[in-house]
């Protein structure tokens, strides 16, 4: 069991300005956390994957190794699929490899990319992601498509 920190322990800094104000307990040092860029890249894959226009993460040999795994049963690509990050203190930088559909204005998919990359890697991580860079790699047309 734990006892209570008290004034005396190295961890608890305390603070009294006044009699009349309580007395204001800190840790001094609660620990260091440390966000694996694998972590910033599956949110990124994942926020990448939410955008409407985006038809599939990776270039055409980073696809094609996705398509075999998923012919393994059980096995799904990974969500970090054609997306490396780096990270640097509280600051994260992201490289997306897409597709997009046919029809989508890629100057706006890329701008909507970057904003849902942005916050989510954020509000998950704390940590500022920039810069987002995006490399459109082929443009995907549906097959019942008129120009498939």
């Amino acid at each position: 069991m734990n006892a209570p920190r008290t004034a005396t322990d190295p961890a608890v800094k305390t603070s009294v300005a006044h009699s009349d104000q309580a007395i204001e307990q800190q840790p001094v040092r609660t620990g260091r956390t440390v966000i694996a860029p694998k972590v910033v890249a599956t949110v990124a894959g994942i926020a990448t994957r939410e955008v409407p226009g985006v038809y599939a993460t990776g270039d055409g040999a980073t696809r094609a190794v996705g398509a075999l795994r998923e012919q393994v049963p059980g096995v799904k690509s990974a969500p970090s699929q054609g997306v490396a990050a780096r990270v640097d203190d509280d600051r994260a930088s992201v490289r997306i490899d897409l597709v997009a559909d046919y029809g989508t204005a890629i100057a706006d998919l890329a701008a909507d990319v970057r904003r849902n990359v942005t916050s989510a890697v954020h509000a998950m991580t704390g940590l500022r992601c920039v810069p987002v860079d995006i490399v459109v790699h082929d443009v995907h047309l549906a097959p019942n498509s008129a120009l498939a």
